[in-house]
């Protein structure tokens, strides 16, 4: 790491070598994505683009079901959630985002168990 020091003796600030962000000496988080908040915007307003899109795109194909909807919503939730998943701390929205992801497993369960007698001869 390289080191940045002020002469009138302010916070030093480190820079990582991998280029993926900076270190404040007293803090040991990077600046970067540093609370999460940041990413969990950009997770919620990615997903609900999804959600209103697929929707859309449903309704334009004659093909909404509130099943179908669920399950094609899901598999891009589960999509979303692959690409932006943290990498350096594990935070609180991130828990509770496994128990969501946890019941739509328990749901799309349920819709295949429905689906069973019309699928089996």
């Amino acid at each position: 790491m390289h080191e940045n020091t002020t002469s009138d003796g302010e916070e030093a600030e480190r820079i990582a070598s991998d280029g993926s962000g900076s270190y404040r000496a007293a803090t040991p988080q990077r600046q970067q994505w540093s609370d999460g908040g940041e990413r969990f915007r950009i997770f919620a307003v990615v997903q609900a683009a999804a959600m209103v899109l697929l929707g859309l795109a449903l309704v334009a194909l004659e093909m909404w079901t509130p099943e179908l909807y669920f399950v094609v919503s899901f598999l891009g939730l589960l999509v979303v959630r692959t690409i932006l998943a943290p990498t350096d701390r594990v935070p609180t929205w991130w828990n509770r985002l496994n128990w969501v992801v946890r019941a739509g497993f328990v749901v799309f369960g349920y819709l295949v168990l429905r689906q069973l007698p019309v699928l089996l001869p």
